[in-house]
């Protein structure tokens, strides 16, 4: 080893103090870097992904939600609308128009061809009955019950003041199941409790053309594609009511990812600054470092060492305490944030070898000051 090696092994173990103190200064400059930076990915896909509903409410048409459903501003609808009084092969029975049958029963036994998707998006007369409700009517997988208004056929008579012979009934009968529509039963939900209700996909409302010439919403729900386009979509959505004659209310609540976007851009704010302090501070204090250790660097000299060989001594010296302490600070902020380090490795990767560059021009600066004085001014030199 030569004599350049062996000096600057004695000068890290000689000022352990001051080599330790480089070592964590640059362990914090690094730790702080890689926690700003960490946060600022976490809350840059925080506010991307944020979910912000919008929610209609008191009546939305279906063909209003459909439009607005196909703009590319939304994503993920959901509709309901709740009809209480209906009658399932003559049992009283709610019946639930959805297209998002999870949002209100568990995992459902299908009919073969059937599944959960392929309910919400059908138009198909289908429904879904709790098991214990499909058992009371005695019917199960593929059959088909008939479904209408609660006491169809006696609100027809009193509107009509007929006494219902045989066969005027029986002319009634067929009329309603031309009328009035036989539902297959796709699916059915393993249930304890006996519940008269019955779902049906908000898609097949046209064969329900009895309740309503034009199915209104009880409920639609969207999510916003990208939050920040929430005051574009309040205005499409007020376009889009303009003729509609119910009072539709807009539930809209940016509150949530108005916080989380501020943050975002607060970190993205801080974040160039905090680079540019950490690099001067890098590059900064140990150059004062060597510039406190300029004695030694004189007495170097005075023995006859070359100003470029105490320039690369010194400097050497400091990288090595960065190196170690920049290793050390971004091991700890892997192992205390856990990043996704696919994420972290370019920024990380980066910023060592520009605060390692700040270093060595920092050291490398002063120990050329220090070295390039005359011999004898050297001598007198005070730490």
């Amino acid at each position: 080893m030569s004599w350049g090696g062996r000096y600057l092994m004695r000068l890290l173990g000689r000022n352990p103090g001051r080599s330790l103190l480089s070592l964590l200064l640059a362990a914090l400059l690094a730790f702080a870097f890689g926690l700003l930076t960490a946060l600022r990915g976490v809350y840059a896909e925080a506010y991307r992904n944020v979910e912000v509903r919008a929610v209609f409410y008191g009546g939305l048409p279906y063909t209003a939600a459909q439009k607005i459903e196909k703009s590319d501003m939304v994503t993920d609808p959901r509709y309901e609308f709740v009809y209480k009084d209906g009658d399932v092969d003559f049992k009283s029975a709610a019946m639930v128009f959805t297209n998002d049958l999870g949002r209100y029963v568990p995992e459902a036994v299908w009919l073969e061809g059937w599944d959960e998707a392929a309910f919400d998006a059908a138009e198909e007369k289908v429904c879904v009955l709790p098991s214990r409700y499909a058992e009371m009517l005695g019917k199960g997988l593929g059959d088909r019950v008939r479904v209408e208004e609660h006491l169809y056929l006696e609100n027809l008579r009193l509107e009509t003041g007929l006494i219902y012979t045989e066969e005027q009934f029986n002319q009634a009968v067929a009329i309603r199941d031309q009328r009035r529509p036989l539902l297959t039963i796709a699916g059915v939900v393993p249930s304890e409790t006996y519940e008269n209700i019955l779902y049906a996909p908000v898609g097949a409302w046209r064969s329900f053309s009895w309740i309503s010439n034009q199915l209104t919403l009880d409920l639609a729900e969207y999510t916003l594609a990208d939050y920040r386009r929430a005051e574009e979509f309040r205005a499409f959505s007020k376009d889009v009511l303009s003729g509609v004659q119910n009072i539709v209310k807009l539930e809209l609540d940016t509150s949530y990812a108005d916080r989380i976007y501020k943050i975002h851009q607060l970190i993205e704010t801080l974040y160039p600054l905090t680079i540019a302090a950490a690099l001067f501070l890098g590059g900064i204090l140990p150059g004062l470092t060597v510039l406190h250790a300029s004695r030694q660097i004189s007495v170097l000299r005075a023995l006859g060492a070359k100003i470029g060989k105490c320039v690369g001594i010194y400097a050497l010296a400091q990288l090595l305490c960065a190196l170690f302490g920049l290793v050390m600070g971004f091991l700890l902020v892997i192992l205390t944030q856990r990043p996704v380090f696919g994420a972290v490795a370019r920024p990380f990767g980066i910023y060592l070898a520009a605060h390692l560059t700040a270093c060595a021009i920092g050291s490398g600066v002063f120990a050329w000051l220090c070295a390039r004085k005359h011999v004898l001014a050297q001598l007198q030199a005070k730490e």
